[in-house]
C-alpha cells in the first residue's frame, strides 16, 4: 500500500508546463489573462459557456472575436450586449492587476499551463489562479480530507498521512479548511502541499489558518476559481470540492459525516475513476459514519498511518477467460455497458452478464449514473 498510495505514479511525472495540454487533443494555444478574464466577466458566461466557447473557437480571445451571431448563440444575448459595450473591460482589468500585484499566475482553460486533469471535469474551472509553486499542479497528488468537527484521533492521522505521503515523493492536496484539512497540510510540511480553497487565493479561509495559509504559499501553492478579494461562501465550496477530486489520483477521506463535503469530492473522484481510501473509525461517532460507509461500499481501508495497512487487499484476477477480458478493458475513467461492450468486442447481454459476477466478487462497481469502473482503490491489482 506504501509503494501503491504513497509511492510515485509514473503518468504524473515528466510533465512540463509548456507541454501540458486540453483534453480534446487540440494543441493549446498561449493567451494572455486579459482575454480569459474579460470573457469570463461578462453576463452570463460561467465555466460551462466558457468551455464550450473555448472549444468552439479555440481560444477566449478568438471567441471574443467572433461574429455576434456566433458568438450570442453560445454565450447569449446579454453576454453579446456586454461584449460589443465593453462594460467589463475595466472589470477584467482591475482583476489582471491585482493578480499581477499579488504575484498570482492565471491559467486558461484551453491554454498552455492548464491541469490536464482538470479537463476532465464535466464543468472545469474556466481560470485557475495560482499563488506559490506551479509545477505542483502537475505532480504526484493525494488528496486528504475530512470533517471540520474533527477528534483529536481524526487530527492525529490526518497529520501523519500527511507527512507519510510527502516522504514518499507525493504532493499532498486539501481544502485548508478547519480538521482534517488543516491537519493534513501540517503534516505535509515543509514538504509539497497544495490548498484549493473557497475564496480568493489572498482571502485566508477560514481566518484562523491565516498563519498555516502563509506556510503554504512559501513551500507549496494555493489554487482558487474566484478571483482575489472573493469572500468565502458556503456555495463556493462544493465547487472547490470538484478541483481537488481531479487534481488527484488517491483520495483519503480521515473522518467525515453522513453529510461530509469530503463524501462529495469522493463521489466526484468516483465518477473521475480516481482511487477512493478511507480510515474506518468507530461506528459511534457521528465523524466516523461517512468514512466507514465509504468503506463498507469498497473503498480500501487504511489501517495504519503510514498508509501500509492495505497492502493485501487486492484481490486475484479472475480465472475466468470472459470475466478477465471485462477487467482488462476497462478504462481508468468509468463507462457505459455499451461502451464496455464495444471495448471487449462482445455482445452487450454477453458483458452485462459479466459485469454482473465481476460486481458479485467485488471486483468491479457502478457509480450512480450506472456506468462501470474496477472497484476504488483496488485497480493496482485488477489488469494483468
Amino acid at each position: 500500500m506504501v509503494e501503491r498510495l504513497a509511492g510515485a505514479r509514473s503518468r504524473t511525472r515528466g510533465r512540463r508546463e509548456g507541454s501540458w495540454r486540453t483534453t480534446d487533443s487540440k494543441p493549446a494555444r498561449t493567451e494572455g489573462p486579459p482575454s480569459a478574464l474579460l470573457l469570463r466577466a461578462l453576463p452570463g458566461v460561467g465555466p460551462v459557456r466558457f468551455r464550450k466557447l473555448v472549444d468552439r473557437f479555440g481560444s477566449a480571445a478568438e471567441a471574443l472575436a467572433a461574429s455576434r451571431g456566433l458568438f450570442a448563440g453560445i454565450a447569449g444575448e446579454e453576454a453579446a450586449q456586454a461584449r460589443a459595450a465593453g462594460s467589463c473591460v475595466a472589470q477584467a482589468c482591475q482583476v489582471a492587476e491585482r493578480c499581477e500585484r499579488l504575484g498570482a499566475r492565471v491559467l486558461v482553460y484551453g491554454a498552455d499551463g492548464y491541469p490536464p486533469r482538470l479537463g476532465e471535469l464535466r464543468v472545469p474551472p474556466a481560470v485557475l489562479f495560482v499563488l506559490g509553486r506551479l509545477e505542483l499542479l502537475a505532480a504526484d497528488c493525494a488528496a486528504v480530507v475530512g470533517s471540520r468537527r474533527a477528534t483529536a484521533y481524526g487530527r492525529r492521522v490526518a497529520r501523519r498521512i500527511g507527512r507519510a505521503l510527502t516522504e514518499h515523493g507525493r504532493c499532498v492536496v486539501s481544502g485548508l479548511a478547519l480538521g482534517i484539512d488543516a491537519e493534513a497540510h501540517r503534516g505535509a510540511l515543509p514538504g509539497p502541499t497544495v490548498a484549493v480553497l473557497g475564496s480568493g487565493v489572498d482571502v485566508p479561509a477560514p481566518a484562523s489558518n491565516a498563519d498555516l495559509y502563509e506556510q503554504i504559499v512559501r513551500t507549496g501553492a494555493v489554487v482558487s476559481e474566484y478571483e482575489p478579494g472573493t469572500q468565502a461562501a458556503p456555495a463556493h465550496f462544493p465547487a472547490r470540492n470538484r478541483i481537488i477530486a481531479a487534481l488527484c489520483a488517491d483520495i483519503v477521506i480521515v473522518e467525515a459525516s453522513s453529510r461530509s463535503g469530503a463524501l462529495i469530492t469522493a463521489e466526484i473522484a468516483l465518477d473521475l475513476g480516481r482511487d477512493i481510501h478511507a480510515v474506518p473509525g468507530p461506528i459511534d461517532r457521528p465523524t466516523s459514519r461517512g468514512a466507514n460507509q465509504l468503506l463498507a461500499d469498497g473503498a480500501e481501508i487504511v489501517l495504519d498511518a503510514s498508509l501500509g495497512g492495505a497492502a493485501d487487499s487486492s484481490r486475484p484476477l479472475p480465472p475466468e477467460p470472459e470475466l478477465r477480458a471485462v477487467l482488462a478493458a476497462l478504462p481508468a475513467t468509468p463507462v457505459t455497458l455499451d461502451e464496455l461492450a464495444h471495448l471487449v468486442d462482445e455482445p452487450v447481454d454477453s458483458v452485462a452478464a459479466s459485469a454482473t459476477v465481476l460486481e458479485l466478487r467485488g471486483l468491479l462497481a457502478q457509480t450512480r449514473d450506472c456506468r462501470f469502473m474496477r472497484t476504488p482503490g483496488r485497480a493496482a491489482g485488477l489488469v494483468p
